[in-house]
């Protein structure tokens, strides 16, 4: 009897966590990856590959790549997924332009060691950009944004960044819940908000765009899974 109770628990358990890489257990999420092949996303060949049920750059790269979600280019909506870092430079894109070649530029939310989490910014704009001084570091660890229609900036400390960062775990699996509604854009990690920032730069801003997880290159290792989208009204 203790036998066929134990078989029953281990059954519902896996079905529950089946669930939750399929989507269906979250009402209204959609999974973006199947867990097993690279269907749906583009990047570039030998820089990417599906491990142990997830998506891992391959570290052969030698200059940086993204990873780009083809199948939609979302407006409001929310992103769940899990990522591991393990050692270089990544993020998660969103809102962001197809430049080409791999290449996409628009919000990041960063993927590193715990010092650099929390981070917003935009990537590959321009060294000689304008507003490359507002826009590359647009929002740290416990800070709320807030860009005028100008581009200007305005930066409001929310907690405190060391406290936020220690709920990050370099080197094990981590959620990352993405939440992007009209002007604002938030990111939390392990159920906390590690930062957000409103844009209402009407040059810079992006009502919509582009899903791509990024490779920065030279040894990069990172890995995601159990990705799955919420469209918001």
């Amino acid at each position: 009897m203790k036998t066929r109770r134990a078989s029953i628990l281990v059954c519902l358990f896996l079905a529950s966590v089946a669930l939750l890489r399929s989507g269906k257990g979250e009402e209204g999420f959609v999974s973006l990856f199947d867990g097993m092949t690279l269907e749906g996303w583009d990047g570039k060949p030998g820089s990417w590959e599906v491990r142990d049920g997830a998506i891992w750059c391959t570290g052969e790269a030698k200059e940086k790549n993204w990873l780009v979600w083809r199948k939609e280019q979302p407006a409001n909506f929310i992103l769940r997924l899990e990522f591991r870092w393990e050692k270089g430079n990544s993020g998660v894109q969103v809102r962001s332009d197809d430049l080409g070649d791999w290449q996409i530029t628009g919000y990041q939310v960063e993927v590193a060691e715990s010092d650099a989490m929390g981070l917003w910014h935009h990537s590959l704009l321009a060294k000689d950009h304008p507003k490359k001084e507002v826009r590359h570091l647009m929002a740290t660890a416990g800070q709320a944004a807030f860009i005028k229609e100008d581009g200007t900036k305005s930066v409001e400390k929310k907690a405190d960044p060391a406290k936020v960062k220690a709920h990050y775990r370099e080197h094990e699996w981590n959620s990352l819940e993405v939440i992007a509604d009209g002007d604002t854009l938030i990111q939390k990690i392990n159920g906390i908000e590690f930062s957000r920032v409103t844009d209402r730069d009407g040059e810079m801003s992006r009502k919509k765009g582009f899903i791509a997880l990024q490779d920065h290159g030279k040894g990069c290792s990172v890995a995601f899974r159990n990705l799955r989208l919420k469209t918001l009204p």
